[in-house]
């Protein structure tokens, strides 16, 4: 569990997290709540993660979603770095401000890359960028009326867990409150979700916990 004494980033923050999980290792990764980004007063914030998952080692990272604040102006990157025999699983979710304070997609700007290696080779890339000042995300062809979105990236060279996985979200994508979509990896699973809240992606991510199976 992160343990975190700050209400969130400020302006002008540059936040860096680098995790290391060693041979055989089993661990989850989590956060105390939602992390909040303030109004940046005309400054970015910035944060910076880098993880490595060694060799047999059984990693999960979820992260409670961030919430950006109206005139916020964010930007995210993650590097993770997996052993070939390796299982990983990640969380990233997008929530698009307090809607309770009317501050849906009022933020400046949201970006949030991700990049994934296996054994020095890039398997995955990912790249959110949320730019309310120049595309309108109610439009046709961009989120279907939805206003949070989430993604599941989920590496392992076993196939027996691989068809858990998909059975799984077979099983609980018929009761979910939003879309879905899932590609296919070079032995891994991509999982995108849209939904009106980040819990309800969260929860649904949940339930696809192989620790659960």
């Amino acid at each position: 569990m992160m343990m975190a004494a700050s209400a969130g980033l400020l302006g002008g923050d540059h936040f860096k997290l680098k995790l290391e999980f060693g041979k055989n290792s089993d661990a989850t990764f989590l956060s105390q709540s939602y992390e909040k980004i303030f109004d940046s007063n005309g400054k970015k914030t910035l944060k910076n993660v880098n993880i490595t998952v060694k060799e047999n080692a059984y990693v999960e990272y979820k992260p409670y979603p961030a919430i950006p604040f109206a005139k916020s102006h964010f930007e995210n990157t993650t590097e993770v770095h997996l052993a070939k025999s390796a299982t990983f699983s990640f969380i990233d979710i997008f929530s698009c401000g307090r809607t309770g304070m009317g501050e849906a997609f009022q933020m400046k700007s949201y970006r949030s890359r991700a990049k994934f290696y296996v054994e020095d080779k890039l398997v995955f890339a990912d790249h959110t960028l949320i730019d309310p000042q120049k595309w309108d995300y109610y439009r046709l062809g961009f989120w279907q009326g939805y206003t949070h979105n989430g993604m599941l990236f989920f590496y392992t060279p076993e196939g027996s867990l691989l068809s858990i996985l998909q059975e799984k979200i077979r099983t609980f994508a018929k009761s979910f409150q939003g879309t879905i979509g899932v590609s296919s990896l070079s032995q891994g699973i991509l999982v995108r979700a849209l939904s009106m809240r980040g819990e309800t992606i969260w929860n649904f991510f949940e339930k696809l916990n192989l620790r659960q199976s």
